[in-house]
């Protein structure tokens, strides 16, 4: 019988000793042997290490020190990857019972796979009642999940060979280095080798120590907007909308990846972001530009059938008119 593949899971942590216990157990009581836990300690001054050291001989490597954030963790753990496959876990999170033997069971049946997307449970941490269950949004084109992101993190199983190869994750962020990440290998690889379960596979806890809840979305949004400017720059967008584009961010902090461009349509993200700074373009004397991005607006938002009946109406009564016009 073919070994199920080996899972390797890293918690990142600091100061959060109420939660990490929870966090290890959901790891090891998996009851999947092919598993190696790596706790990455950002040097935390509660109770946290002596729980590490309560369950070293489960753990395959730990480390308490100064570090630079979570993405630095994370990336000192992958380091000491050693697993077929990958993802990290916050320490204030857990897995879903059952959740590895899921994971592994699916790439050892999928051997074309590089990645599998199932359900996280967002919850609030005094009452424990859901937020909300989700999934990480694919749609049909990667330009589409890049511009439609829906980040499940938590969730989201790599086989390490892919993550290896895109560099790991972006250390200049500290928000939305999933997203980034999650960005350029959607650019390397794809979305063929993408698969989605029903099942649910992690617990994403809301509380107010939470970088999502205490911090805010306002430094999440820039982040996002620092990414979007890098790639106006490098696809060589509109002058003046790269200029609108840049007045939304503050302080520009990030720091390229390597990226692959293959699968994304840069003519189509243009055009996304035209819809999105429409008004400051045209405020400018960019019409031509505007108007791009308002045709990305009709398409959207208005369904096909609609379309259609506008385009059949114009033809049918406004077009015969002005060829009226045009012959007095």
């Amino acid at each position: 019988m073919t070994e199920l593949p080996k899972i390797s899971i890293i918690i990142p942590s600091f100061n959060q000793g109420q939660y990490i216990e929870q966090t290890i157990l959901s790891v090891i009581n998996q009851q999947y042997d092919n598993y190696e836990l790596i706790v990455i300690d950002g040097g935390s001054t509660d109770d946290t290490v002596e729980i590490i050291k309560k369950y070293k001989t489960r753990i395959a490597y730990w480390v308490s020190e100064k570090d630079n954030g979570q993405a630095d963790a994370i990336n000192k753990g992958l380091t000491k990857v050693t697993g077929d496959v990958f993802n990290w876990i916050n320490s204030d999170d857990y897995l879903e019972t059952g959740a590895l033997r899921t994971i592994g069971k699916y790439f050892l049946d999928n051997p074309g796979m590089h990645v599998l997307c199932g359900y996280t449970r967002c919850f609030f941490d005094v009452s424990n009642n859901t937020s909300h269950i989700y999934r990480m949004g694919i749609k049909k084109t990667v330009t589409n999940t890049i511009l439609n992101v829906e980040m499940n993190q938590p969730g989201t199983f790599y086989r390490t060979t892919v993550i290896k190869a895109i560099g790991g994750v972006n250390a200049s962020l500290r928000y939305v280095f999933d997203n980034e990440l999650w960005f350029r290998f959607l650019g390397n690889f794809g979305i063929d080798g993408i698969g989605i379960t029903d099942k649910l596979l992690a617990q994403f806890r809301l509380h107010k120590d939470s970088k999502t809840v205490y911090e805010g979305y306002d430094k999440f949004n820039e982040e996002s907007n620092d990414i979007w400017l890098f790639l106006a720059k490098r696809f060589c967008f509109n002058r003046v909308l790269v200029q609108l584009m840049a007045e939304d961010i503050q302080h520009s902090k990030y720091m390229s990846s390597d990226w692959n461009y293959a699968f994304i349509d840069k003519v189509k993200m243009e055009r996304y972001f035209s819809d999105k700074y429409m008004l400051g373009l045209a405020l400018h004397g960019e019409y031509a530009q505007a108007k791009l991005g308002w045709k990305h607006r009709y398409k959207r938002e208005f369904p096909r059938i609609s379309r259609l009946l506008f385009s059949a109406f114009f033809k049918l009564f406004i077009l015969p008119k002005q060829k009226i016009k045009a012959l007095k």
